[in-house]
């Protein structure tokens, strides 16, 4: 229970610190050449990964008797992805 506690709040603490720092609209994509190839409006920028963090954190609470939780690597997938986000979008 610890560790998806933990996963929240570190989704909910990148979410808001996505949402002040990212502009308007977030490159989700780079071509071979370096320039942006695709941009995504910021609110489902930060969405879909906080989305996915949220539901791998729900299942890490559900598989807490199974020895490889999935939900857990879920979860660090999405904030991962707001943090590459952040670093990209600067």
């Amino acid at each position: 229970m610890k560790k998806s506690a933990l996963l929240i709040i570190a989704a909910v603490a990148a979410a808001v610190i996505s949402w002040f720092l990212l502009p308007q609209d977030v490159v989700v994509q780079v071509g071979l050449n370096g320039q942006a190839t695709r941009t995504m409006p910021k609110l489902l920028a930060i969405g879909i990964p906080f989305a996915i963090a949220i539901i791998g954190a729900v299942m890490n609470i559900w598989e807490k008797n199974q020895i490889k939780p999935k939900g857990f690597l879920i979860s660090v997938i999405g904030i991962a992805a707001m943090v590459l986000s952040l670093l990209f979008n600067r």
